[in-house]
C-alpha cells in the first residue's frame, strides 16, 4: 500500500498540476510566468508562484521560480521563498531553496510583477 501511495505523490507532484501561464516577456528577453492552478486568494493578498525564464545566464542562474505574497491594496510584494536554477528547465538548482521570506517592497509601476498584480486583484 506505500509503495502505490509513493508512486502517485511521484505522479502527481505540484509540478505536474501546475498550469503555468506566460504574462509578461521585458524588452531584455527575459519571461515572465505564474502557475494558474496554485494563485490562493485571501481578503486582500495573493500568494502566487512566479517563475522567470532569463534570456542570459545571471550569475550563472537560467532560471528563477519564487513563491510570492502580492497585497492587492497597498500594492507591495514579499517573496516567501526563491530557487534560482542552473537550466531553463527549473530542474537543476543553482542553490538551495531560501525559504526566508525578503522584506515588503513596493510594486513598480512598470515592472513584471504589476501586471501580475494588476492580473489577478482585479480578476
Amino acid at each position: 500500500m506505500r509503495q502505490i501511495l509513493f508512486i502517485l505523490l511521484l505522479t502527481f507532484s505540484n509540478d505536474s498540476i501546475a498550469a503555468w501561464i506566460e504574462y509578461s516577456t521585458r524588452t531584455n528577453g527575459d519571461i515572465y510566468f505564474f502557475d494558474d492552478a496554485r494563485v490562493h486568494k485571501n481578503e486582500n493578498n495573493i500568494k502566487v508562484w512566479n517563475r522567470i525564464l532569463y534570456k542570459t545566464s545571471i550569475m550563472g542562474a537560467s532560471s528563477h521560480q519564487s513563491l510570492l505574497d502580492i497585497d492587492c491594496v497597498n500594492q507591495t510584494e514579499i517573496t516567501l521563498q526563491n530557487t534560482f536554477y542552473s537550466d531553463k528547465n527549473w530542474s537543476k538548482p543553482a542553490m538551495a531553496t531560501n525559504k526566508k521570506a525578503k522584506p515588503k517592497k513596493s510594486i513598480k509601476k512598470d515592472s513584471a510583477i504589476k501586471l501580475l498584480a494588476d492580473h489577478l486583484c482585479y480578476k
